[in-house]
């Protein structure tokens, strides 16, 4: 059986119909420049981070990778509103975790944001 898994919501449909999944999960804080764009009062270049995750499901007919950003965020943020990205991205993964789980999934590691 061939399938195809693009997002978190596939993975865990094709595991509720009873294909075995396994997921290995990468965590990534990637810095990224956001352009000019004056209708988002975005009017020079800016510096930010994205939150991200790497899930890597292996299925029977092989690996499938879905990419999962969390959080946006700003170097020049203080440390509180780091903190506060931080446990937003952590909750969201938290949640992830537990609907992959439900559906019979089979999570190699729970990886979570740190400092």
């Amino acid at each position: 059986m061939t399938v195809k898994i693009r997002t978190l919501d596939e993975a865990i449909a094709h595991a509720k119909r009873g294909l075995k999944l396994v997921a290995k999960v990468q965590l990534a804080k990637r810095p990224i420049t956001l352009k000019v764009h004056p209708d988002l009062d975005i009017l020079e270049e800016q510096e930010g981070y994205l939150l991200g995750a790497r899930f890597i499901f292996r299925a029977g007919d092989g690996d499938h990778v879905v990419d999962r950003v969390y959080v946006l965020g700003f170097p020049t943020e203080d440390p509180e509103e780091t903190l506060i990205n931080r446990n937003l991205a952590n909750g969201f993964l938290k949640e992830d975790y537990r609907r992959l789980k439900e559906a019979g999934i089979r999570l190699l590691d729970e990886p979570y944001f740190e400092e």
